[in-house]
């Protein structure tokens, strides 16, 4: 809202307001803009100190309707108001406002701040374990990396330390008796905001009842909150949607998600693009991407990312013993199937799918891109299946084209990597696992059990290979990309690491949808601790920056496995970068022969069922789904299948020349 200096009102305009219905005990407290226009307000009433910026201009909101600017009907009570808003049919009352610019108020009941408040930051929740001991207080600028690093660090109270004092600083520097409401904002047909800023651009519609919070938003990321919706003690931030009497209480809402149809939520965050329908969830770290479209789901004491909830998932995190203490890890990929099952504590590798009720506990996070099955009311696990599925390699090409993100300062740091070193390490090591338990187990064997799952002892070393297929595509695929990026005209070039990279690291970590070096991570947790972060604002840019070194830390983590991955020399030549992408060459195909073997089953036998209700069942389905030949999916394999191709051409004559 532009500076101006206010005037008093004159006699003429008080004579004009009070003919038109207006009322005030001390007309000296309304101060109007040069130019003043009292004929634009008519049965209002004036009550504390009012500030009223120009009335001459129009709008056309969403609805397509002109409206003027003025002040109609209102009850104003220490209201600022900025130029040329519309104003009118408040039914109680407009209190302790700074309302910006063309904003748009119509039709509701009261908007108020009472007293000194933050607007929902600061607000602790106990996310992921309801007994607590995980508190996480929540602001405008909590990214998942941040929430990550407060829910997780526990073990490191210094850290957690400072974590909460930037939240606090935060916190302090948005306290005020005075809530704003942003330029541009649209509130129509609302009952009650109580201790709510409202960011630039919002648009509020229809809500029942919101209290304690922040909407944040802009020109270009605007949110809306929609009808029926009821939140206490929240955040929402830019770009998000929420909507159809959504019932929320200390929830954060992060950039781009959707939240809808009867979604109830408590102590819980889900970050951006992620979408929540129907579902129930209490005390959850909802990563990016999760996703849950189902009345009968509920996702409680949690932690997902990328993930997508079957109908009928649940978990337990009570024992009726000492509480609902216990929690349960999803990592980044996972998928659950209907009516699946999972009794916390346990932790799921990757990119896995979890198909059955499981009343064991059991921590796969050395096995991603498994299947988590129930087989005679045991829990059984089929190691490195999921990575050959046509689900999971849709997943991987469908989440950067589903960003809804569309303001430039976006909070959360997301690497959309499938393949990366985090599952490269993981494949490492769940190899070895494979391979030792083939070697220790008896023939006559049927399962080997291994941290609380069943493994059959005739997979162990096809699933190994399975890894090892893998990590051949993995390190192709990274030297195809560098060759392609930088085509070096010296082998030093290529094979030297960046001065600024990561050294000799080898462990990575998934911060919440962040793939990064532990030691990088590692340099900005001293640095937290040492006070040289001095808010929220700075941390951001130090996770933006660990955001883009991915690649050099990727290339220089690659550099160093290769040797020990595929028994190359420590001296790495250009025959054996020759070799890998043969090999590279020969696990894309068997990938995508897999991936186009199991798409093609969409198309084949039993999945006809129900077509053709009175006869000719394959004509009615050709007619509704058509032919695997003719399928978008099956063409971009064949696209992918020619561009295999043309990768290895292009980067074997690179080689060459060096």
């Amino acid at each position: 809202m532009s500076k101006q200096n206010y005037l008093p009102l004159t006699p003429e305009a008080i004579k004009i307001l009070k003919k038109n219905g207006c009322w005030s005990r001390h007309w000296d407290k309304v101060m109007v803009s040069r130019g003043f226009d009292p004929t634009r307000i008519a049965g209002t009433i004036f009550r504390g100190k009012v500030r009223i910026g120009r009335l001459d201009g129009h709008f056309i909101p969403m609805d397509g309707i002109r409206r003027y600017a003025g002040i109609f009907d209102a009850n104003l009570h220490n209201v600022s108001i900025g130029d040329n808003c519309h104003i009118s049919n408040i039914k109680g009352w407009l209190s302790n406002l700074v309302i910006e610019n063309k904003v748009l108020i119509e039709d509701v009941g009261s908007i108020v701040c009472q007293g000194e408040t933050s607007f929902g930051n600061g607000h602790s929740i106990e996310v992921l374990n309801e007994g607590g001991g995980r508190e996480l207080k929540i602001t405008e600028m909590t990214s998942a990396q941040t929430a990550y690093l407060t829910t997780f660090y526990r073990h490191d109270p210094d850290l957690i330390q400072a974590l909460d004092a930037l939240a606090d600083k935060y916190t302090a520097s948005v306290r005020s008796d005075r809530a704003t409401i942003g330029k541009g904002s649209y509130i129509f047909h609302c009952q009650n905001i109580v201790n709510v800023k409202i960011g630039r651009h919002a648009v509020l519609r229809g809500i029942q009842n919101l209290k304690e919070g922040t909407v944040a938003s802009s020109k270009v990321a605007p949110t809306f909150v929609g009808d029926g919706v009821i939140a206490k003690d929240f955040i929402f931030q830019k770009g998000a949607h929420i909507t159809d009497a959504a019932l929320l209480a200390g929830t954060l809402v992060g950039e781009g998600t959707r939240i809808g149809k009867q979604f109830s939520s408590e102590n819980s965050v889900i970050f951006s693009n992620s979408e929540g329908f129907h579902t129930e969830v209490c005390s959850i770290f909802g990563g990016p991407y999760t996703v849950t479209h189902h009345r009968s789901t509920l996702l409680i004491a949690g932690m997902f990312s990328f993930f997508n909830a079957g109908s009928g998932t649940n978990q337990s995190n009570h024992m009726y013993k000492l509480g609902p203490l216990h929690q349960g890890i999803l990592e980044r990929g996972c998928k659950t199937g209907s009516s699946s099952y999972l009794l916390w504590p346990s932790r799921v590798g990757a990119f896995s799918a979890i198909m059955g009720q499981h009343y064991a506990n059991f921590d796969t996070s050395d096995f991603p891109f498994s299947y988590v099955n129930e087989e005679s009311g045991h829990s059984t696990l089929v190691p490195g299946m999921n990575f050959f599925t046509v689900g999971t390699m849709r997943d991987g090409l469908k989440w950067p084209t589903r960003d809804r993100r569309n303001n430039p300062d976006k909070l959360d740091q997301l690497i959309f990597n499938v393949l990366s070193p985090y599952t490269a390490q993981k494949m490492i090591k769940g190899q070895a696992i494979l391979l030792e338990l083939y070697a220790n187990t008896e023939r006559g064997q049927e399962y080997v059990s291994h941290q609380g799952i069943l493994i059959k002892r005739l997979l162990l070393k096809t699933c190994s290979r399975y890894y090892r297929l893998a990590l051949e595509k993995y390190f192709g695929d990274v030297l195809v990309a560098k060759l392609q990026e930088q085509n070096p005209a010296k082998l030093s070039a290529l094979l030297t690491v960046s001065p600024e990279a990561v050294e000799d690291e080898k462990l990575w970590v998934d911060v919440s949808g962040l793939l990064c070096a532990k030691q990088r991570l590692d340099q900005l947790l001293d640095a937290l601790k040492a006070g040289t972060v001095a808010d929220l604002t700075a941390l951001q840019q130090e996770l933006v920056l660990i955001h883009t070194s991915y690649a050099q830390d990727e290339w220089s983590w690659v550099l160093h496995q290769l040797p020990l991955v595929f028994g190359f020399n420590a001296e790495i030549s250009v025959e054996n970068l020759k070799t890998l992408l043969q090999k590279w060459k020969i696990a894309s195909a068997k990938l995508l022969n897999m991936v186009e073997m199991d798409a093609a089953k969409e198309f084949e036998g039993n999945v006809r069922t129900g077509f053709g209700i009175d006869g000719f069942p394959d004509e009615d389905f050709a007619a509704v789904r058509g032919t695997f030949e003719t399928n978008s999916f099956k063409h971009q394999l064949d696209e992918m299948r020619v561009q295999v191709a043309q990768d290895l051409d292009h980067s074997l004559s690179i080689l060459n020349k060096l």
